[in-house]
């Protein structure tokens, strides 16, 4: 293990307890049924188990928000995303939350094989459950923004999948919602992680130079977005500079842009953090469903 990855894995370790703490100290969401560790990989990893969540009494399928977790990927299970997925859940959606495996353990393109196999998992047994298999929504927040943008893309895009070496899962997302995402990767400070998860000699990656969103392949026909971030978000300028791209490639997008808050810090991927504590968490996940209601197929086909 390299140095620089030694000192990512100690600024996570102080990470995990600050979230121990922080989910300690809030309420659950009641009454969502909770399916877990179901797994998507027969291999016994950890990394490739998930978790499903809805409503309970729910007596028919609902919409499916398949929730990708952040963590810089090398931190963090699908239990870290755990009280926003309930809270989710519980606006009247079946929450999908797939772990993978972490860098340095694996690289970039291994963590997209795990959620591409992840959504092939979904395409052939969601009907089992109460998936609306016609309303497949896809959000992530932070690192896993990242995921949420390219696997639905990868779905519409051979040019993606060849590079990442994925399979498509027939399955048809129809909206996706990026919360604080990490969508600019290959500059900046974001370059801190590009050799512990991208590997030795990443800028001659094909998976690595080929995330430069303004050039990224067949970006239009990525499904509508909904974003959000904040002023006090350390990402805020990936957002911004992703919408800038959105829209001169006439991809339907909104942006939600908080600004500083007096005496609330709105900070990266607050409405993850505290889904129903804070008011901005209340109305940004408000806006996100929404959105993702106004791009179902009943509201298409009016």
């Amino acid at each position: 293990m390299t140095l620089q990855e030694k000192l990512i894995l100690k600024h996570w370790e102080r990470v995990k307890k600050e979230d121990d703490a922080r989910i300690a100290s809030l309420t659950p969401t009641p009454c969502i049924k909770e399916i877990r560790d179901i797994a998507y990989i027969e291999d016994g990893h950890p990394g490739h188990l998930l978790d499903i969540y809805y409503p309970e009494g729910t007596a028919g399928p609902l919409p499916v928000i398949v929730g990708f977790h952040g963590g810089g990927f090398t931190y963090g299970y699908k239990e870290l995303n755990k009280l926003y997925y309930l809270y989710l859940a519980s606006l009247g959606f079946t929450v999908v939350s797939p772990s993978y495996r972490l860098a340095p353990e694996v690289r970039f393109v291994d963590q997209m094989r795990d959620l591409s196999a992840a959504l092939r998992w979904l395409a052939e047994n969601g009907a089992a459950y109460p998936c609306d298999m016609e309303n497949i929504f896809v959000t992530g927040d932070s690192a896993g923004g990242l995921f949420a943008l390219l696997l639905p893309l990868a779905e519409q895009s051979p040019a993606l999948r060849d590079i990442y070496g994925i399979q498509p899962s027939a399955l048809l997302v129809r909206a996706v919602g990026l919360v604080s995402s990490a969508t600019a990767m290959t500059k900046g400070a974001a370059l801190i992680l590009a050799g512990p998860v991208f590997g030795p000699g990443y800028r001659r990656r094909e998976e690595f130079r080929c995330l430069d969103m303004r050039t990224i392949p067949d970006l239009e026909k990525l499904p509508p977005c909904y974003m959000v971030t904040s002023a006090q978000d350390f990402v805020r300028g990936h957002s911004l500079s992703f919408a800038k791209i959105l829209r001169e490639r006439g991809v339907a997008h909104e942006l939600r842009d908080w600004p500083k808050t007096e005496g609330r810090q709105l900070s990266h991927v607050f409405p993850v953090l505290y889904p129903s504590t804070l008011e901005e968490s209340v109305i940004t996940s408000g806006e996100m469903t929404a959105f993702f209601r106004k791009h179902s197929v009943s509201a298409v086909r009016q």
